[in-house]
């Protein structure tokens, strides 16, 4: 038996079964659909069977960690409700009629407040652009839930919010952010669900969100959605603000590096030859024998360049 391909399948099959795959392939919208890409929710909704495997181990990372948090936050705090352990779902009604219900990871009643756990490869990029759209969304649709189950206190603030783990180890605490619910998201959440709803109805396209490249990689209804749209391999204008703010944030940590180099340069010129402690860092210089290295095959990789645009 191959074991690999063994336990792949018994993932994969394991995630097919749970019960959010099970409400996206009965085409239910739940909190998690909403402000990503309009196009794949009018296609959930459709019915359009999924044509493409993606990777599947973020998604399965992210479950057992979410488990895994909340068992641990039900044992030291015990009066807060946890999604996978309490089984609360909570129903939010917008503008139009539509109710978009799910699973708030945590909600603490005393403090009107809700949290969602999400799970990232390093907290580089919620730092600098915060939290997205469709994480601001599915917050949101999570304490209107509450508000309307009595969950919160009406006459009191309620706040939102987001807890950050990251996937990779690197870092070893959370980042949290939590803000006051805003009021005006439940009109703008109200438009993108209309939206896809009225594509659903006429039988139409509902806007594609997200850039071709990115779909690509990440949705499982790339080739129902975009297979038979021209592409254009060639140069293309990027305008979409996240790659726009990804670009930016490239070329900043390139400049940032650059710098630190010639910081480090200068700095070394002046401690030559010094060995030492600051009480905070040591100094020591190592001196390293020169070593031959036989010749060696380097592998084929694909290496990205970012620079100015000759006027």
């Amino acid at each position: 038996m191959e074991y690999g391909i063994a336990i792949d399948a018994a993932v994969k099959a394991y995630q097919d079964n749970s019960a959010r795959s099970v409400q996206s392939q009965e085409g239910r919208l739940g909190p998690s659909d909403i402000g990503f890409c309009r196009n794949k929710a009018a296609l959930m909704i459709k019915g359009v069977e999924q044509t493409d495997s993606t990777n599947m181990w973020a998604a399965a990372v992210g479950t057992s960690v979410h488990n895994y948090v909340e068992a641990a936050i039900k044992e030291m705090f015990p009066e807060w409700l946890l999604g996978s352990i309490d089984d609360l779902r909570v129903t939010a009604t917008l503008p139009s009629g539509a109710e978009i219900s799910g699973h708030p990871d945590i909600v603490i009643p005393n403090a009107n407040t809700v949290l969602d756990i999400k799970t990232v490869d390093g907290f580089a990029w919620v730092k600098r652009e915060g939290t997205n759209q469709s994480h601001k969304y599915q917050r949101h649709l999570y304490a209107m839930g509450c508000l309307a189950s009595g969950l919160f206190d009406k006459n009191k603030p309620v706040y939102v919010g987001n807890v950050y783990f990251d996937r990779s180890g690197k870092e070893g605490s959370t980042y949290t952010v939590v803000e006051e619910l805003d009021p005006t998201l439940t009109n703008e959440i109200d438009s993108w669900v209309t939206d896809v709803t009225y594509a659903v109805t006429h039988s139409e396209d509902a806007s594609r969100d997200i850039p071709a490249a990115v779909c690509e990689k990440i949705c499982s209804y790339f080739t129902a959605c975009r297979g038979e749209l021209e592409t254009n391999e060639g140069t293309v204008l990027i305008d979409d603000p996240e790659l726009l703010a990804a670009v930016n944030m490239y070329v900043d940590g390139r400049d940032m590096s650059k710098e630190g180099e010639q910081l480090k340069k200068a700095a070394q010129s002046v401690l030559s030859g010094i060995n030492g402690s600051t009480g905070s860092y040591q100094v020591r210089w190592v001196d390293v024998n020169p070593t031959r290295v036989d010749s060696f095959d380097k592998a084929g990789y694909s290496r990205m360049d970012v620079r100015k645009v000759r006027k």
